[in-house]
């Protein structure tokens, strides 16, 4: 088709320039056609010219005319040719671009369909990953969720038990504190229980160095020792009163004694 249209578009042009200078001639003819046609009817009429009888001047006239109007109706025509011509082959240029327009719309179109269904795979490949990357999310936030929750739920056991020991620490801590005054106060009624022992105790001593020798006290201190060993250390305090008591139930019969041996006859019985 591209040959064949490179062929034909020479000869249309050279075609087109002949039929423009045969118009030009034409047109000049023209121009000078009342005078030619007069010198023809005379010449005619004297028998001269190219009509030969005058009687056939106006039928000759008219074949010219018939040829002249034959001649312009198909100059007039054949632009019209060329146009159709022209038409035609642009109308098939036309319908061969339309097609091959045609053509590359629908590879257009296939390829487009291509592109649309990759697209398409595309984004079902992109929302399948996305609704696993959001069922990820969704499952990793409730683990977190739970977590969160199972972690403040120890926390507030923790916190409940801190608060328990912290109250068990602290009534222990007052338990042994009035315990530790408790015994300080015992402490400190032992100790002037013993002084007032003590004292008590010098007192008796000196009552008792007037009624009896020095010698009979050795031999009370050394039994008082004798059952100081028998019995155990943790009654101290017990050991003291009860020596007091000994002592004082001594002390009595000491007395007794002392009062009864006024009298000479009984000395002798006491020694």
């Amino acid at each position: 088709m591209q040959t064949l249209g490179l062929l034909v578009a020479p000869v249309l042009g050279f075609y087109q320039r002949f039929l423009r200078f045969s118009l030009r001639f034409l047109l000049l003819m023209f121009m000078d056609f009342p005078s030619t046609f007069k010198f023809i009817t005379q010449a005619s009429e004297l028998g001269c010219g190219f009509l030969l009888l005058g009687y056939f001047s106006r039928l000759f006239n008219l074949l010219g005319l018939l040829l002249i109007f034959f001649f312009c109706l198909r100059f007039l025509r054949s632009p019209l040719l060329l146009s159709n011509h022209e038409k035609s082959s642009s109308s098939r240029d036309e319908n061969s671009k339309e097609e091959e327009s045609l053509e590359d719309e629908v590879f257009d179109v296939m390829s487009l369909r291509k592109m649309v269904k990759e697209e398409r795979q595309r984004y079902n490949a992109a929302c399948a990953e996305i609704e696993q990357e959001q069922g990820a999310a969704a499952s990793a936030a409730e683990e977190a969720m739970a977590m969160i929750l199972r972690l403040q739920s120890e926390k507030s056991a923790v916190e409940i038990q801190a608060k328990q020991f912290r109250r068990v620490v602290e009534q222990k801590q007052e338990y042994d504190l009035e315990v530790i005054e408790s015994l300080r106060w015992t402490v400190v009624q032992v100790e002037s229980q013993k002084n007032l022992l003590e004292r008590q105790l010098g007192v008796l001593r000196e009552r008792l160095r007037q009624f009896v020798n020095d010698q009979e006290i050795q031999q009370l201190q050394e039994e008082q020792e004798l059952q100081g060993t028998a019995s155990d250390d943790d009654d101290d305090g017990d050991e003291d009163s009860s020596g007091f008591l000994n002592f004082s139930i001594e002390y009595d019969d000491v007395d007794a004694s002392s009062s009864s041996n006024h009298s000479p006859t009984h000395t002798p019985q006491h020694l």
